[in-house]
């Protein structure tokens, strides 16, 4: 990648992660987690309540996307192209990417929306506990709340940072084969020009035919 394709990429991977940061994109986006997210549970089987509410998400984030785009000039292949770099792929890069990741990955929007859930929960219970100094029986049922929704928390996390990985590594095997393959079509018929350029150099003359065995003879 040329010095001014990789300057312009750096340019739009950062513009987009100053933007993933700023109230225009956050409000929004935390307004309708923190508002979904009750429905959602850690069970394997996913509900038509969550599909319904993923296309909901999906749609929320092309709008801001589509919006703060067009506002300072970057284009969609300009945007792939930026997402695609290894800027974007670093643990912070990911970090902050992962709500517009969200919209097009069930697994992770799915995730992510649990995980909110239970911090609700923890805060909720924390609330609860600040009010009134010990949590009502109704809520322990004989148990700590506080921690077995904390490792909850933590087993999710971790999950989501396995898959991420995964994902991360299946991509950047594909791209270095799609890489390999684009330079080998790209290879001119390297034997096709010599011989080309032989003739060219030869013109009529036969006895030019091996001029390396010739230099040795001499």
């Amino acid at each position: 990648m040329a010095a001014e394709e990789e300057d312009e990429v750096e340019w739009v991977v950062e513009s987009i992660a100053g933007f993933l940061r700023g109230p225009d994109w956050s409000i929004p986006i935390l307004d309708f987690v923190e508002q979904k997210c009750e429905v959602f549970d850690d069970e394997e089987e996913s509900k038509l309540t969550y599909t319904e509410i993923h296309q909901e998400y999906k749609e929320l984030v092309e709008k801001l996307l589509e919006g703060y785009l067009k506002e300072i000039g970057i284009n969609e292949d300009q945007f792939q192209e930026a997402c695609a770099s290894p800027l974007a792929k670093t643990r912070t890069s990911q970090a902050i990417l992962q709500p517009v990741l969200a919209a097009e990955d069930f697994t992770i929007f799915k995730a992510m929306m649990v995980q909110k859930n239970i911090e609700m929960q923890l805060q909720a219970i924390r609330i609860i506990q600040e009010r009134n100094g010990v949590l009502p029986d109704c809520l322990t049922d004989g148990s700590d709340v506080v921690s077995d929704l904390e490792q909850e928390e933590m087993k999710i996390l971790r999950e989501v940072l396995r898959k991420s990985k995964e994902e991360y590594d299946e991509e950047e095997e594909r791209k270095r084969k799609k890489q390999l393959s684009e330079a080998k079509a790209e290879e001119p018929p390297v034997h096709a020009n010599e011989t080309a350029e032989m003739n060219n150099s030869q013109g009529d003359g036969e006895h030019f035919a091996h001029p390396p065995l010739e230099i040795k003879g001499n």
